[in-house]
């Protein structure tokens, strides 16, 4: 295989060969058609075809007879294939007709063995007294001999050393020049084969032509890495990603069609419409005849409404008389989608007449013409866009490429996506993947596997839609991967998509390890930084994580990793989250619309009367036990009636207990007793230190906390039997004497309180702030269940009292117990849209909404132990126990300030303001679900 690849290096043009006197006698460089001849015997001689390679060549010759690389590649065919004495003819008719060079004297003279490569640069004859030059020379010649026999037996470096050395000492000997950078190519030293051949061509090497183009050989080489991380980030539907490498590749390889495709195709699939055009002009200008950059701007214009800019395009296109029938109907049809898009019914179907001679054959052209004739309607097709609408990639879909291997090269064609038969399976799988439609995705790339086992880019395919499938395709995908990485271990693009793998598999090790070996290698893309990140993140290594996600802002800064303005803002929300250890929440809530804490709390979701209550919460995240499984939050809370003025109950009536009639003073009396005193601020004050974790991205969280009783108002209270007939017995016994009653009172000890568990799901889409765009849809809501219990000991007393409300007798005081549990349920739905409004940094956002509310309370309150003597009971239910619900519904608005937010920092605390109005739907309570309820929230 070296001794082939050293005959091309000595032999053909595309390497370099000869000195000084061949490139002197070209009057003319090669160009048009001689030179794609003339490379493609170069081709064929390298890859060993030689017969294929003689005939090229020897029809080279008949165009261009003057360029002597031409003539020696004509007689080292002939030599490959055992032809001596025609290879001797062929060397001396070329020296008969004027053609010099060093090397023709000794092929005329006796061909060398086949296989061997010649050496060029060496005399035809001995001189019988060798001048200056020619010692320099042989003692140049014996280390260009060392390096010729180090590339044979594959010592690239040491190759690379001794021509180097013998050129040097010999400048005119292009020859040696060319050893020198194929040394370095050969053995994948691209950047310093290129330096090598700036060298030579400032020491003055004759053969500047062969040395440019190996220049431009060894970017072509170059190019491909880059455009390889390209089509990864597009496997991997990150095609913002693939930008910076396909531009790189462009720039290094601007002769590449499909480098320029890849290109256009990334700037298209991250929304960058009037770029991508940029791109493909450019292109055009590169070739004026470049079918598929035609088709591209044509696509494009279209997209961006400029439907006569369009038109000019497509039918460039179809004028060009090389396509073949199916490259001709292809982009025929794309021409029609372009149309119907623009709702050009009559160019549709003028585009369309040529199809007609057997429609019935030609379902795609039949698709067309039935959405042609329904146009007006605008309902058949997702590509009958109405005039003047924006349109989007689903509204008016992009062509799809379809490429294959030749010996050429990759070859790229663009057809419309819903293409039918065999030949679109590749196009289908796209689309399906795209729709995440991925058992379709997975049975489409399978067929186009089978038709083109060989294409790359078709298995990279399919693994990455198996790698989407369920659990027995993603261990398919993994063992394709495992396979091809076992043959090229170092190859960054399988590095990168079994990472990604591992990543959607959950297994956030495995996956860091692969990006990690991804970026060893040297050729993974920039973005590999955030995939660390994130795999590191899902690990639970937080200080990791930001650490490389900073790194990445910083890279961004200096132009090495490519970051546009939301993938920057995406960067930065990382950061804030994954750094943030503590937090704190400051709340107030008019009636308790909605308990603002960080994760609810447990309260009830709406109270009755004009009442405001306070919630202080500061909570601490363990990083260590938070990672991809959950989030653990430890926490802190104080809460209380920070304002209650009592409130007025409809359906409350004082009732007599005895008769179940209200008595006569009813009204007054339950006006007297709704607005009793009310009671506020540190006395209603209950503490809570808790526990909840957050199970990963489920939006489902538990939580467990102790309550403690530390206002006053909260340790003590009256006892008031549920029973009516207790009640009645009491009224009874405390009548007498007249104007008497008695009241019963318990106190807490000091350390009193009791436990809380919940439950709590929530979702949230388009809560947070959005920089892409100044108005969006949100979707908010949570369900939340939870039990309270508490056991106290208590301190109960029962005193007889006048009408005045002064003890007369104190009756009873002992000692006894209070218990009281509560099952609790709460329910809210908001459905609105958002606008943010402001300058750049200012992080205003308006949220006008409708909700839908509900809760349901099932309470239960006993006290044991308590000396009754009017009575005797020593256990009885109190009034408090009782289950009821309610369910409201109505608009509401809300204002939220994003603030805190730095160079590395998304705004980590904002202010939120929320007012609604709900109309009560249902519920033994409405008086819960009814009126005006507002909340506000410092989040920090």
């Amino acid at each position: 295989m070296r001794t082939t690849l050293l005959s091309s290096v000595i032999a053909l043009s595309l390497i370099g060969l000869g000195s000084a006197s061949v490139h002197a006698q070209e009057s003319l460089p090669l160009s048009g058609n001689a030179y794609r001849i003339a490379e493609q015997a170069f081709g064929a001689y390298d890859r060993g075809d030689y017969q294929q390679a003689y005939r090229t060549a020897s029809e080279a010759v008949r165009l261009r007879p003057d360029v002597a690389r031409l003539r020696l590649l004509q007689i080292y065919a002939a030599q490959k294939l055992g032809r001596s004495d025609e290879a001797r003819a062929l060397a001396r008719r070329a020296l008969a007709d004027g053609i010099t060079d060093p090397a023709l004297p000794g092929l005329a003279a006796a061909a060398p063995r086949a296989g061997k490569a010649p050496a060029t640069g060496m005399r035809g004859a001995t001189a019988a007294r060798p001048t200056a030059a020619e010692l320099a020379y042989q003692r140049a010649f014996p280390l260009a001999a060392q390096a010729y026999e180090a590339f044979n037996s594959d010592r690239m470096e040491e190759a690379a050393s001794k021509a180097e050395q013998a050129f040097r000492q010999q400048p005119q000997q292009g020859a040696w020049a060319i050893l020198w950078v194929a040394s370095l190519e050969a053995g994948g030293k691209l950047d310093e084969a290129q330096q090598a051949a700036a060298t030579a061509l400032s020491l003055g090497a004759p053969n500047r032509t062969d040395i440019l183009a190996a220049q431009l050989r060894i970017k072509r080489e170059q190019a491909v890495v880059p455009a390889q991380a390209g089509y990864q980030a597009l496997i991997a539907l990150r095609p913002q990603d693939a930008v910076a490498p396909a531009r790189q590749a462009v720039e290094l390889a601007p002769e590449s069609g499909s480098h320029r495709l890849l290109l256009m195709t990334a700037l298209l699939l991250s929304n960058q419409l009037p770029e991508a055009v940029d791109a493909a002009s450019d292109a055009i200008k590169q070739d004026n005849e470049d079918t598929n950059a035609l088709v591209m701007r044509g696509y494009l214009q279209q997209r961006l409404g400029r439907s006569a800019q369009a038109n000019a395009d497509f039918d460039r296109v179809l004028a060009q008389d090389w396509l073949d029938g199916q490259q001709q109907r292809d982009v025929r049809l794309l021409a029609v989608d372009a149309a119907l898009a623009a709702g050009d019914r009559e160019r549709a179907e003028r585009l369309l007449a040529p199809l007609r001679t057997d429609p019935l054959t030609d379902e795609d052209a039949d698709t067309r013409r039935a959405i042609a004739d329904a146009v007006a309607l605008r309902t058949r097709s997702m590509r009958s866009a109405r005039p003047g609408v924006a349109l989007t990639d689903t509204s008016y879909p992009a062509p799809i490429q379809q490429c294959r291997e030749t010996p050429y090269g990759t070859q790229c064609e663009l057809t419309p996506t819903d293409l039918q038969g065999e030949g679109g399976a590749a196009q289908r799988a796209y689309a399906a993947y795209g729709r995440q439609d991925y058992q379709q995705a997975i049975e489409e790339a399978r067929k186009a596997v089978q038709a083109a086992q060989d294409s790359a880019p078709l298995q990279s395919l399919l693994t990455t839609s198996l790698a989407a499938g369920d659990r027995s395709q993603q261990a398919e995908a993994r063992q394709r991967l495992d396979t091809a990485l076992a043959t090229t271990p170092q190859d960054a693009g399988l590095l990168m998509q079994r990472g990604y793998l591992n990543q959607r598999a959950g297994d956030p090790r495995s996956a860091l390890g692969d990006f990690q070996a991804a970026e060893a290698t040297g050729k993974a893309p920039p973005t590999v930084v955030l995939d660390q990140a994130y795999s590191n993140a899902a690990l639970g290594q937080h200080p990791q994580a930001v650490t490389l996600l900073r790194g990445a802002i910083d890279s961004a800064d200096a132009g090495t990793l490519p970051l546009d303005a939301a993938q920057r803002y995406n960067t930065r929300s990382s950061i804030a989250n994954y750094s943030r250890e503590w937090g704190m929440t400051l709340s107030a809530g008019y009636r308790g619309a909605r308990q603002a804490a960080t994760n609810l709390g447990g309260a009830a979701i709406s109270t009755p009367g004009d009442s405001v209550f306070g919630t202080l919460e500061a909570f601490w995240r363990p990083q260590k036990l938070n990672n991809q499984h959950g989030t653990m939050e430890l926490y802190a809370r104080l809460a209380n009636t920070l304002y209650d003025e009592g409130g007025t109950f409809e359906s409350l009536q004082a009732v007599d207990p005895c008769t179940g009639i209200p008595s006569e003073d009813a009204r007054t009396r339950a006006e007297r007793l709704s607005r009793s005193r009310s009671i506020a601020g540190w006395p209603s004050t209950i503490g809570a230190f808790g526990a909840r974790y957050t199970f990963g991205r489920t939006g489902l969280s538990a939580g467990i906390e102790r309550r403690q009783f530390l206002g006053t108002a909260t340790r003590n209270g009256a006892v008031y039997p549920d029973s009516a007939a207790i009640q009645c017995r009491i009224q009874i016994e405390s009548s007498q004497p007249l104007q008497m009653t008695t009241a019963a009172r318990y106190r807490l000890q000091d350390n009193a309180g009791g436990w809380m568990s919940y439950l709590t799901y929530g979702f949230y889409k388009g809560t947070g702030v959005r920089t892409d765009v100044n108005q969006w849809w949100t979707l908010s809501g949570y369900a939340q269940a939870g039990f309270t219990w508490d056991d106290n000991r208590a301190r109960f007393t029962v005193d007889q009292i006048d009408s005045n409300g002064d003890i007369v007798a104190r009756l009873t005081d002992s000692d006894g117990r209070l218990r009281r549990q509560q099952w609790f349920g709460a329910a809210e739905l908001r459905a609105g849209r958002s606008y943010r409004f402001g300058a750049e940094q200012t992080r205003w956002v308006l949220s006008p909404y409708l909700v839908i509310g509900a809760d349901w309370i099932d309470q239960r309150s006993k006290v044991r132990g308590i000396a009754y003597p009017l009575i005797g009971a020593q256990s009885f239910d109190l009034s408090d126990t009782d289950r009821s619900w309610s369910l409201g519904a109505g608009p509401g608005v809300g204002v939220r300030y994003w603030f805190r937010e730095d160079h590395y920092n998304a705004a980590r605390s904002y202010l939120d303001l929320a007012v609604q109005y709900r109309f009560a739907l249902g519920g033994g309570d409405t008086q819960r679900a009814k009126g005006l309820f507002a909340t506000a929230t410092l989040y920090y």
